[in-house]
This record gives C-alpha cells, sequence and structure tokens, in this order.
C-alpha cells in the first residue's frame, strides 16, 4: 500500500498514542486546543497528535477524528472523546499553522503497518475475546469476534500501555509486529485463566 501524503495538518502533541478504532478521552483547556476542536467541529477533518517522549516530539503519531463532545463550560473547556484512524509519521511541524494558534505540518499515512493478521494472530485474538466474553458473561454476541480486523485494529483492542504501543510501532518489520502482539495475547489469555482459577476473589488490606 502507498503511503498518503498531507500537507496543513492540525497538531495536537501529546504523550498519547491513539490506535485505529481505538477512543480516548481529552481534556482541553489551552486556548491554542479550543481553537483547534472548534475548527475541526467545523471542518469535520481529521487532527493529528504527534507522541511526545520524555517531552519531546517523536516521528510517530497518531490521525483521529473528533468523536464525541461529552461537555463543555461557560469559558470554552471542553471533555471530548477522540477516535483513532490511523499511524502516521511527523514529516515537518510548524509551531503555528498558518494564522492559527496551533501547530501543524505534513504527515504521511502509515498504511503499511496495518497489514492482515496472519491466520494465528487472527485465531489467537478470537479466543482472547471469546475468553473476555465468557468471564464478563456476555453471550449470543459473537459479531465482533468475527470481524475481519488488521494487525493496528487488533492492537487498538488490547490493553497496551503508552509505551508498548510505541514500542511496538518503531518494530521494523511485520513479523516482530505480529509475534509482539501474539506474546502479548498469550499473556493476557495466561492471566485471564488465572483469574478464573482464583475465582476473582480479590480482598483490599
Amino acid at each position: 500500500m502507498s503511503e498518503e501524503t498531507k500537507h496543513n495538518f492540525p497538531f495536537f502533541p501529546l504523550n498519547l498514542i491513539v490506535m485505529p478504532g481505538e477512543i480516548q478521552p481529552l481534556h482541553i483547556f489551552e486556548p491554542r486546543y479550543k481553537q483547534l476542536i472548534h475548527d475541526i467541529q467545523t471542518s469535520g477533518e481529521h487532527f493529528g497528535i504527534p507522541f511526545m517522549l520524555n517531552n519531546k516530539i517523536c516521528k510517530l503519531g497518531s490521525c483521529v477524528k473528533l468523536y464525541k463532545i461529552l461537555s463543555e463550560t461557560s469559558t470554552g473547556e471542553m471533555d471530548i472523546l477522540v477516535k483513532g484512524v490511523s499511524i502516521i509519521s511527523i514529516e515537518s511541524m510548524e509551531n503555528t499553522l498558518g494564522e492559527k494558534l496551533y501547530s501543524g505540518g505534513s504527515v504521511k499515512i502509515l498504511k503499511e503497518l496495518n497489514k492482515t493478521p496472519s491466520t494465528e494472530l487472527s485465531n489467537e485474538f478470537k479466543n482472547y475475546q471469546a475468553q473476555l466474553a465468557k468471564i464478563n458473561k456476555i453471550e449470543g454476541n459473537s459479531e465482533k469476534t468475527n470481524e475481519p480486523l488488521n494487525v493496528l485494529d487488533i492492537a487498538g483492542q488490547l490493553p497496551l500501555e503508552i509505551e508498548e504501543k510505541f514500542n511496538f510501532l518503531i518494530l521494523n518489520c511485520p513479523i516482530k509486529r505480529e509475534t509482539f502482539l501474539l506474546n502479548k495475547i498469550k499473556f493476557l489469555h495466561m492471566i485471564n485463566q488465572k483469574l478464573e482459577q482464583l475465582g476473582y476473589r480479590f480482598f483490599l488490606n
């Protein structure tokens, strides 16, 4: 798959990675990002979240869309939900995008990261979903399990820490990324089995 380049793309740098399909809450309070969200509301366009590690902006980031505005105060502060669309490479960045208060630049949509998973990864993920459904006593709803998912979609549905997501994305070949997810799913499967054996009996000291 070829890479798609976008210019004059609005940025909201954060210590956050949002995988495709994943939904994350954001609290908006700075004037520049109030302006950004209002602009996105009007245009319906996407924006980028360049990933910040140790207060430095990395080359990788997330392309997201505004999913829902949960609340807004009289001063313009907002609680919103964003939904991941794709993973991006930050090609250039300016402190302000034209006359806007927020930053922006050029990005490449890294479509090649989102491969069709191997049969092994797909089956392991479906088994993990079925295990979660059993734990949560969800019956008669197998539609989600049967959805065709790509590698990044699977990653977005696993409980990965931010640094885990970053370490996964910077792996330099599809086989390594699949192995990373397989190991994570097998670990989660083992933890869930232990919880079932213990009967979910947890007590606070």
